[in-house]
């Protein structure tokens, strides 16, 4: 197991130097830039969810159709699943897909009380009834690593709005064999905070890296549910999420005031892994213009910082992102979607220079 430098600790010696600032380029090298081979009678309509295939490849999902795709190493076609339904083997919105070791494909989704297990080939498998509605997940040795809302946790009344759920549950089959990670707010007391935070994370091995996407640190969980160490701090030019007392906001006025409040603000997006790495993607939001509408605010992935998963160290920060591109995931490279708004659709695989894809 990882035993990772807890952040705050003082520097012993010998500890690697002070991050560097560097080029994208300078950082990664390109290992492929794949183009994704489409059917022309069932194309991407917008990529979302992402998964590395253990045997190689990779899962794509549609942002918000139904639809789950294969494919190989190069960006061929594979196979597709999925159409808009509430019966088995149907979908309603895929907010999550992952491999298992043996091949398998679990596809999530956030409005069903239910996994979906396909085949490696993505024929339909099996129907698990959970009890709760399981955002997205992981392999995680046998088991699955899920976000989940469970049923028993969901508000009731007033009272219950001041409950702090457990985010991540492990699951053998249906299962919760345990729960960790709090939420850190509650709408009644952040009242906007829901809409913007969500929890991204990341398994290599026995270790479990998760974090609030509006603030630091990234907490490390073991395989067994227990917070054994805390890693990552942000660079000077990390501009936190400001956090409103509750009555700072008048509901009618979210639309107009939460973009310029918000405009330029820094989230903690994404959560990578390539091998002894931990690759954190920043997020900035938008600063509204004269012409923007509420519908167009958000965020975009702006810029990575690299650690040493294993010491804590920080080694490289702030480096920037291509305009416009979007980090899909990591495992044996990281993978990057060069345009994240329009076709072709184009996948670069990175890895890192100074050190082999599986560390």
């Amino acid at each position: 197991m990882a035993v990772p430098l807890v952040a705050g600790c003082e520097r012993a010696p010998g500890t690697p130097p002070p991050p560097v600032r560097a080029a994208l380029e300078e950082v990664f090298g390109t290992e492929a830039v794949i183009e994704l081979v489409e059917d022309p009678q069932d194309s991407i309509a917008s990529p979302g969810v992402f998964a590395e295939r253990p045997a190689g490849g990779f899962l794509l999902a549609e942002e918000n159709l139904p639809r789950v795709r294969s494919y190989g190493e190069d960006g061929q076609l594979e196979a597709a699943f999925g159409r808009f339904g509430q019966g088995p083997f149907e979908f309603e919105r895929v907010s999550g897909v992952t491999a298992t070791s043996s091949g398998r494909v679990v596809v999530f989704d956030s409005r069903q009380n239910r996994l979906t297990y396909l085949t490696p080939a993505l024929l339909p498998d099996t129907v698990v009834r959970i009890a709760g509605v399981a955002r997205e997940g992981a392999a995680l040795g046998e088991d699955l690593l899920v976000g989940m809302t469970l049923a028993a946790e969901r508000p009731v009344g007033a009272s219950r709005l001041f409950d702090r759920p457990l985010q991540f549950h492990r699951l053998a089959g249906s299962e919760v064999v345990w729960s960790a990670f709090r939420l850190p707010f509650v709408p009644r007391e952040r009242s906007y905070w829901r809409s913007f935070v969500w929890f991204p994370y990341a398994v290599a091995g026995d270790s479990i890296y998760v974090a609030s996407s509006l603030r630091y640190p990234v907490v490390i969980l073991s395989a067994a549910g227990d917070s054994i160490g805390e890693i990552g701090t942000p660079s000077a030019s990390y501009k936190p999420f400001p956090v409103l007392e509750r009555g700072s906001l008048m509901p009618g006025s979210y639309p107009t005031q939460l973009p310029r409040l918000l405009g330029g603000s820094n989230t903690l997006t994404r959560i990578s892994v390539l091998g002894s790495r931990l690759v954190l993607t920043h997020g900035v939001f938008r600063q509204p213009t004269a012409s923007d509408a509420f519908t167009t605010f958000g965020s975009y992935h702006a810029s990575l910082d690299v650690y040493d998963r294993h010491t804590g160290a920080k080694l490289y920060e702030d480096i920037p992102l291509p305009e416009g591109s979007r980090v899909l995931g990591g495992g044996r490279y990281l993978y990057l979607l060069r345009d994240r708004s329009f076709p072709p659709w184009q996948i670069t695989k990175l890895s890192f220079r100074d050190t082999t894809p599986d560390g």
